[in-house]
């Protein structure tokens, strides 16, 4: 009997071995489809790095990753599912910094981009190019002041609307160089990039990767660049910094993130850390990135927070300070 109840006891001991190992196979994140918010429309250079990291990731993640692409208020919808979705790792977000920073000043939101999101890992970061008209004179920064100085209409510029990062950089360029320009809000840089072809603007922003073609082909002139460095796709092209406007605006380069409801499992954000790092640290995936106009990041989530806080300091008082906050 006495040898009965031991193997029973071996034998239930076995079962609830197994029992535990499979519950936490269940429970191992992650066992099911991750989705991810995408707040710009399909076909954008955003959805475009979201799918080639969604990809790559995928891989080493073990589940697949679907891109849900959710566009409109400045990039806030997105940011708004995302934020009251379930902290468990299964639903996530892609986006640049408007959602966490510049939208919420420019509108009523409803979430506190510093207390509703966790930070995983900025995967990119990219210094646009400011653009002239090619029968402008000027052929760099100091000569594009000086145009605007002496002109007797103030010049044009295409932003993309309150508190976007054009129209943060001419208003502050605007006040460094005591000139005044003349806003033309848009939806995005392709309007934008007609118009100033067309003659209707005399700048605009893009990234670098659409206008090296253009300069080459003598379409548009480039003036200047953001960033701490010059651009690899335009070498030739100085910074704001280089030119003497050195402010946090004009170095702060516009970046691609992924990041979370807040609230989620410390294990599983350091998992995607890694699996994100993973990817951006791969050469080739770097290649790609530098092709379209990218730099590779790749930061902790401490990183990320830090940086992310850094320009939160600065950003939505600088809108409030240039006055172009949407009321």
């Amino acid at each position: 009997m006495a040898a009965i109840k031991k193997t029973l006891g071996l034998g239930l001991a076995g079962v609830m071995a197994l029992a535990s190992v499979a519950a936490m196979a269940q429970t191992g994140y992650p066992n099911r489809p991750i989705r991810w918010i995408v707040p710009s429309p399909a076909g954008a250079p955003i959805d475009a790095i979201g799918r080639k990291l969604g990809e790559l990731m995928s891989a080493r993640l073990g589940a697949s990753i679907v891109i849900e692409n959710k566009p409109g208020a400045g990039s806030t919808i997105g940011a708004t599912e995302v934020a009251r979705a379930k902290p468990d790792g299964y639903t996530l977000m892609l986006s640049v910094g408007d959602a966490l920073i510049s939208s919420v000043v420019t509108m009523t939101v409803p979430y506190d981009p510093q207390r509703d999101f966790t930070l995983i890992s900025k995967i990119a970061a990219s210094g646009p190019v400011l653009i002239a008209n090619k029968s402008m004179p000027a052929g760099d920064l100091a000569g594009a002041v000086k145009e605007a100085q002496a002109a007797q209409v103030p010049l044009a510029y295409g932003s993309y609307g309150p508190g976007s990062y054009p129209q943060l950089i001419m208003e502050s360029l605007a006040r460094q160089s005591t000139v005044k320009f003349i806003e033309v809000p848009y939806k995005g840089s392709p309007p934008a990039m007609t118009d100033l072809l067309g003659g209707q603007l005399a700048f605009t922003f893009t990234s670098t990767s659409i206008a090296a073609p253009m300069i080459a082909d003598g379409k548009v002139k480039a003036i200047a660049v953001i960033g701490d460095r010059r651009s690899a796709l335009l070498p030739e092209v100085q910074t704001f910094a280089e030119a003497g406007y050195d402010a946090f605006i004009f170095k702060n380069k516009a970046w691609v993130g992924l990041s979370g409801p807040a609230g989620m499992p410390a294990d599983v954000v350091q998992k995607l850390a890694a699996a994100a790092q993973q990817v951006v640290r791969d050469p080739e995936f770097g290649k790609y990135l530098e092709n379209i106009g990218f730099d590779a990041v790749g930061n902790t989530p401490e990183e990320f927070l830090k940086e992310y806080r850094e320009e939160y300091s600065v950003v939505p008082g600088l809108i409030k300070e240039l006055g172009v906050a949407a009321h």
